[in-house]
């Protein structure tokens, strides 16, 4: 009978130890200064929580439940701003379930931090050293990753994160600007720079697979996107790369990818530059776009719904310049110059393997020219050159293997080009002022040729059927 008991009280003692063996929870609490405020719950085990405090009025509260969390808060470390040397009214708060790791810095005044961590593998740092600085940080998933530096002053961060393996990093360093990441989906990352002068805001949202997201923003008050609903970029499908550079003021660009392995690349500014607008979409598979924007009040827009096509815009100084590129065939090429001022392209390839050459205006000269290249057919080649001013050039072609060339300098020129059939030919070279150009191909394997110099010249060639279109 002494044996049995013996027996039940220490499997009744073991019992007894079991739970606080599993717990294994440490909180270290370290506060100097007025007026700090810290609560620390743990609930899970193996936790590791640590909150040193100084200054005045600072705040944490930590709460860590399953196993292995770890949490580290900093409130001062003695770099305060106006004068005084503490960190002041500072808030944190950590909510951790799962095997994830915190860690909050703030070194400056009136800053908050929020953190909300679901799964295992999830990892925050925020860094604050600049005054009223928020950062809110959700992560639902697994293998999740955010980083967040603000350093100056009035910024908002905000980061939602679901899925797996998906990396965020955040940093401003002016003030007054505005970073939203929305990243759903596995291995997707995103980028975003805010300097400058400050005022600047980027919304990203991915939902795909292992797409790329980098906002670079300087100067001030451009905008990717902007603070409630609108993404500056959305990528849905797999394998994007976005890649926006602004510079200057008041630029404003949206990148949309819906189809795959589509790249994307928007740069807007430079040492001079403001108000330029841009949007891309690929809603296709397999695109590419560049637009560079330098001068003001550009617009530039990309619609590729097509797969393997290729866009180039670039507007330089002086600007307000519009460049419309719509490609919805495969395996298209399109290159859009623009110079001086009030240049418009507009560009729509539906076919196959078409190739677009549009350039307009120089370096400080060349205006109110406009151009137009609608390639519904197959490898086609289009090129259009337009200085002076006033030039009007209009290209449609279809069928297969057709040749385009119109080159107008001096002003108030018109050049009208229309090809189907194939192996077709037409070159239209035009100077001096109002002269006028009409070319139609429809059979096959024509060619024609009008160069006009002098003033107010008109030339009408038709090949083939003209009712053949």
């Amino acid at each position: 009978m002494q044996r049995i008991l013996l027996a039940s009280a220490s499997a009744l003692a073991f019992l007894a130890a079991v739970p606080a063996l599993a717990q294994s929870n440490g909180s270290i609490v370290t506060q100097t200064g007025t007026d700090a405020n810290a609560t620390v719950t743990q609930s899970g085990a193996s936790a590791s929580s640590t909150v040193t405090q100084g200054g005045d009025g600072n705040a944490a509260t930590v709460t860590q439940s399953g196993t292995g969390a770890e949490s580290i808060v900093l409130q001062d470390n003695g770099t305060g701003s106006f004068g005084n040397a503490s960190d002041d009214d500072n808030s944190a708060t950590v909510d951790q379930t799962g095997d994830a790791y915190s860690r909050v810095r703030q070194y400056n005044d009136d800053a908050t931090a929020q953190v909300t961590q679901n799964g295992d593998g999830n990892s925050s740092d925020i860094l604050q050293t600049g005054d009223d600085d928020d950062a809110f940080v959700n992560q639902q998933g697994v293998d999740l990753t955010s980083t967040i530096a603000q350093s100056g002053s009035d910024n908002d961060a905000n980061v939602s994160q679901s899925g797996d393996t998906n990396q965020s990093g955040i940093i401003q360093s002016s003030g007054s600007n505005v970073a939203i990441v929305t990243q759903e989906g596995s291995l997707n990352e995103s980028s975003i720079l805010q300097n400058g002068l400050g005022l600047n805001t980027a919304n990203v949202e991915q939902t795909g697979e292992d797409n790329e997201s980098q906002v670079t923003q300087g100067g001030i008050a451009n905008d990717a996107g902007d603070d409630a609903t609108v993404r500056g970029v959305y990528q849905s499908g797999d394998r994007n790369v976005s890649r926006i550079s602004q510079a200057g003021g008041l630029q404003d660009a949206m990148v949309r990818q819906t189809g795959d392995d589509n790249d994307s690349q928007i740069t807007q500014g430079g040492s001079i530059g403001a108000a330029h607008y841009a949007t891309v979409d690929q809603s296709g598979n397999g695109n590419d776009s560049v637009i560079t924007q330098a001068g003001a009040l550009s617009d530039a827009i990309v619609d590729q719904s097509g797969e393997d096509n290729d866009s180039s815009v670039n507007q330089g100084v002086l600007g307000s310049h519009l460049a419309e590129i719509d490609q919805s065939g495969e395996g298209n090429s399109s290159s859009v110059t623009q110079y001086g001022w009030s240049q418009a392209a507009y560009v729509d390839q539906v076919g196959a393997g078409n190739t677009s050459s549009i350039d307009q205006g120089t370096a400080l000269n060349g205006s109110d020219q406009y151009a137009s290249v609608m390639q519904s057919g197959d490898d086609g080649l289009s090129t259009i050159m337009q200085r002076g001013q006033g030039q009007e050039a209009e290209l449609t072609q279809g069928g297969v293997s057709n040749e385009s060339f119109i080159d107008q300098s001096g002003s108030d020129h018109l050049a009208e080009v229309t090809q189907d059939g194939a192996d077709n030919y037409s070159s239209v070279i035009q100077s001096g002022s109002g002269s006028s150009a009409t070319v139609t191909q429809t059979t096959d394997l024509n060619n024609s040729w009008v160069n006009q110099s002098g003033n107010g010249h008109s030339a009408t060639v038709v090949q083939g059927s003209a009712g053949a279109m």
